[in-house]
């Protein structure tokens, strides 16, 4: 395999999971929306979620001041609405009211999430680290909220049925088959 150097910047080089972020400076205020492709599991005990936002973006502001966000799964069938969530800025308009999609009250934090989207994890801000550019924004897992529609027959969520988006390149894709579960290959190896 021939290696050649490419620049050492940011881009969509290998696929990464795409999200919408909502969040709310704090009851009462109106909330906002961000695409999310630079977010992470970052923490087992306690279950935790970060996410990088820029300093310019006005999200920032407002997650500077929140308790927490949602990271909101959207679906293949919802990419032109995710996209549009990551073209415009919410300093100058309602995201939701412009993508005709609904608040949806969080169980314990004031930011809310999509109620049209599938899943709806709830994380508690617990600590931020500022990166340069961008600060990562780490949340405590609290709730997670699941269409019933994305589950299989034993509670557990579908890739098939869900079709979450991913971001490659300068496009969104969707998920296609499982190639192996995890563990697999160690199971298959003789023991030495």
């Amino acid at each position: 395999m021939r290696k050649v150097s490419l620049p050492a910047k940011l881009r969509f080089d290998f696929p990464t999971g795409i999200v919408v972020i909502s969040c709310a400076a704090g009851p009462g205020s109106r909330p906002n929306l961000m695409t999310a492709g630079a977010i992470t599991h970052a923490c087992t005990d306690p279950p935790m979620l970060g996410v990088a936002v820029g300093h310019s973006r006005y999200t920032y502001e407002v997650l500077s001041q929140a308790d927490g966000f949602v990271v909101n799964i959207p679906t293949r069938e919802q990419a032109e609405v995710t996209d549009l969530c990551g073209c415009v800025s919410g300093r100058e308009v309602d995201k939701f009211a412009l993508c005709g999609l609904t608040p949806l009250p969080s169980l314990h934090i004031a930011s809310p999430g999509i109620a049209e989207f599938p899943i709806n994890i709830e994380c508690a801000l617990r600590t931020s680290v500022v990166l340069g550019s961008h600060t990562f924004f780490f949340g405590q897992i609290v709730a997670v909220r699941c269409a019933e529609e994305v589950l299989d027959k034993c509670g557990h969520i579908d890739p098939a049925r869900l079709r979450p988006l991913t971001a490659f390149g300068e496009s969104y894709w969707s998920l296609g088959e499982a190639v192996l579960d995890f563990g697999a290959a160690r199971r298959s190896t003789p023991s030495r």
